[in-house]
C-alpha cells in the first residue's frame, strides 16, 4: 500500500472529527485548506459531503478520490505512520467530465501519479515583468537562475509525461485514446515555454514582435479581419 510522508505544511484537521471507511481523516494539504478559504466549517462540510458513503467517489489504487465535472479532484491517501487519511487535491479534470472520462479507469492511477509531477514542477507562465523583478532584486544573475530553473521544471514535466505515455503504452500499437490526452498536455506544455521565450525576448529586446494568444486559444494569432488557431482543438 502506498502511503503519504507527513510534511511540515500539511494541516492537522483530525479535530474535525470526518472519517471515511473507520478511519479519521487527519490531514490535510495547505492547499485544499486555502481553497476552503481556510474556513474549517467550509472544509468539514466539503469532505464529509464528498466522502459520505452515498457520494460519487472511486478507488485509484490506494487512494480514493471524488468523482465530478470540476477541473480537479479531491483525494483521500493512506496516511504513513499512523492510522488515518490524508487529504488533498489531485490537478486532473474531473474523472466525471468530457476530458477526464477520456482516462480509463486502469489508467487513472498512472495519469494521477503524471498530474501530481506536473503540478509539482508547473509554478507559473514567466513574463518579462518576472525577469525584471529578479534583476532588480539579484542582478543578471537572478534572471539567470529564473530562466534555468524555468527550463528545468520544463524538461522535468516532459519527462514525466513520456514515462506516463510509456507506462500505459504496453501493446504495439498505443490506445487510441491516448493521442488526444497527450497532444492536450503537449499543448499545455508548449504554451508554458512559449512564455518563457516570450518573456526572454522582451526582458532582453523589447516586445518586437507579436505573440500569439495561448489564454483564449492554443497558439492563436488575431490579424485585423481574421483569428489564426494554429492547433486547434479536436473537433473545433
Amino acid at each position: 500500500m502506498e502511503k503519504v510522508e507527513a510534511r511540515p505544511q500539511d494541516v492537522d484537521i483530525a479535530w474535525l472529527g470526518v472519517t471515511f471507511q473507520g478511519w479519521p481523516i487527519a490531514s490535510a494539504s495547505a492547499e485544499l485548506v486555502q481553497m476552503w478559504g481556510d474556513d474549517p466549517v467550509e472544509l468539514e462540510e466539503s469532505l464529509r459531503d464528498f466522502f459520505a458513503e452515498d457520494a460519487e467517489w472511486c478507488r485509484v489504487g490506494t487512494d480514493i478520490h471524488t468523482v465530478t465535472n470540476g477541473s480537479s479532484e479531491t483525494r483521500l491517501s493512506p496516511r504513513t505512520g499512523a492510522l488515518g487519511w490524508h487529504a488533498d487535491q489531485v490537478q486532473v479534470e474531473g474523472w466525471a467530465s468530457r476530458l477526464g472520462a477520456r482516462i480509463p479507469v486502469e489508467c487513472r492511477w498512472a495519469f494521477t501519479r503524471y498530474a501530481d509531477r506536473r503540478h509539482a514542477v508547473r509554478e507559473k507562465c514567466l513574463e518579462g515583468a518576472d525577469l525584471r523583478a529578479a534583476a532588480a532584486t539579484d542582478g543578471a544573475a537572478g534572471v539567470d537562475q529564473l530562466v534555468r530553473h524555468q527550463q528545468a521544471q520544463l524538461a522535468e514535466w516532459y519527462i514525466a509525461l513520456d514515462e506516463f505515455s510509456s507506462s500505459v503504452h504496453t501493446a504495439e500499437e498505443p490506445p487510441g485514446w491516448l493521442g488526444p490526452v497527450i497532444r492536450e498536455e503537449l499543448l499545455d506544455l508548449h504554451r508554458t515555454r512559449e512564455y518563457l521565450t516570450s518573456a526572454v525576448m522582451e526582458y532582453h529586446h523589447g516586445d518586437l514582435a507579436p505573440r500569439p494568444d495561448t489564454v483564449w486559444g492554443n497558439l492563436l494569432f488575431e490579424l485585423s479581419t481574421v483569428a489564426c488557431e494554429l492547433a486547434p482543438l479536436p473537433n473545433s
